[in-house]
């Protein structure tokens, strides 16, 4: 798995549980600790991913009731209604070419 599958993969188990335990990320994962560690750093420093540690529930949140500051997202190919709609144009034209 590269560092860019890790990080969606993080985001996805971070979405489907409230609090992970560092323990079920490294065995997820099938990382070390100190990969770990340098892929949180990396989605908070780049992708202002909003991480945080709760020390009561003994896990990795994503921090709620923030919003101040860059908007957190990993990267993609993301597109509008208008643009979908010309790329899809654009693919049937093309294939009735032929």
């Amino acid at each position: 798995m590269n560092r860019l599958e890790r990080f969606y993969k993080i985001e996805q188990i971070l979405n489907e549980q409230t609090v992970v335990s560092r323990g079920t990320f490294l065995d997820l994962l099938e990382i070390s600790l100190a990969t770990f560690k340098r892929d949180l750093e990396y989605m908070r420093d780049r992708f202002h991913a909003p991480v945080i540690w709760d020390r009561d529930a003994g896990g990795y949140c994503f921090e709620t009731g923030k919003k101040t500051g860059q908007k957190y997202e990993l990267p993609g190919l993301w597109f509008d209604e208008k643009e979908a709609h010309a790329l899809l144009t654009m693919q049937h034209l093309l294939a009735s070419l032929d």
